[in-house]
Parts: structure tokens; C-alpha cells; sequence
């Protein structure tokens, strides 16, 4: 029996989440919808890793780390005496996978210093170029693919 293969146009995105949360399967696909979008012309497989956590340290709503290949966001379900609607959840998964899109397209270097290879070590939170793009851009992908 043959085996069917993949298109190389389309990549596979592995999408792992650990946690509770609800609508796990729409989120998946939110997650699809949201790295296509960001990243038309990608053409290789990607995991991204999605752990929903009650807390994260520093009161932070949610985190990003990876690389080309890989990434994990943590994704807090409370910040302080908060507790995010899924709708906040999803907004704030929005934000995060801008800088997934950025690891994967090599825009955002592991280690998060280096943007497009220049040096943003001493730059400010806000004006961090990985973060002003992720700002700009998390409203439009919650809006378009989720409400």
C-alpha cells in the first residue's frame, strides 16, 4: 500500500498542550491559523509546545522560548490577584506567538538579545523590537482568529 506524503508546501506544526484549559482542539487551530498567517512561506515542521500554568514568576501572563525548530509558551491562567478569562488567556497566546514566529523564522535569537543579529542587550522592555512587533500585532490575530 503506498504511503500518502506530504506536500513540501505544507509544514507540519505539532502542537502539544499540557494543562487545563478549555477548548483545547480550537485552540490548537487557533494556534495554526495564528503561525500561518505570521509566517506564509514557512516550509519546515515546527512543534510548539503550549503549558498552561496556574502562575508564572514575576507575575508575567505569559513566556516565550525556542528556536528554529521549537518553541514553548507558558501561558499563566492567574498574574497576582487576576484571573484571565480564556479570552485574556487567548490574547495573551497571541502576543506569545509573534515571538514564536520569531524564533522560528530566526528573527529573535534564543537567548534573547539579538534581533535580526544586532545587539538589543541594553534596550528597554519597551523598546525592544521583538516586543513592540508582538504588541502591535496580538489584538489583530485575537481578533481575527478567535472572537
Amino acid at each position: 500500500m503506498a504511503r500518502l506524503q506530504r506536500k513540501e508546501e505544507y509544514p507540519l506544526i505539532d502542537i502539544q498542550i499540557n494543562g487545563q484549559i478549555a477548548q483545547k482542539r480550537r485552540i490548537k487551530t487557533y494556534i495554526k491559523s495564528c503561525i500561518a498567517y505570521l509566517s506564509p512561506r514557512l516550509r519546515k515542521d515546527i512543534r510548539i509546545e503550549l503549558n498552561v500554568i496556574t502562575t508564572l514568576e514575576h507575575s508575567a501572563y505569559a513566556l516565550c522560548y525556542g528556536d528554529r525548530n521549537w518553541v514553548q509558551i507558558d501561558l499563566a491562567r492567574c498574574s497576582g490577584h487576576l484571573k484571565f478569562s480564556l479570552e485574556e488567556q487567548m490574547l495573551n497566546l497571541a502576543h506569545e506567538l509573534v515571538h514564536a514566529k520569531q524564533f522560528i523564522t530566526g528573527q529573535l535569537s534564543p537567548i534573547k538579545q539579538n534581533w535580526k543579529k544586532k545587539d538589543y542587550s541594553t534596550t528597554p522592555y519597551s523598546r525592544q523590537p521583538w516586543e513592540r512587533e508582538a504588541y502591535a500585532k496580538e489584538e489583530k490575530l485575537y481578533k481575527i482568529f478567535w472572537e
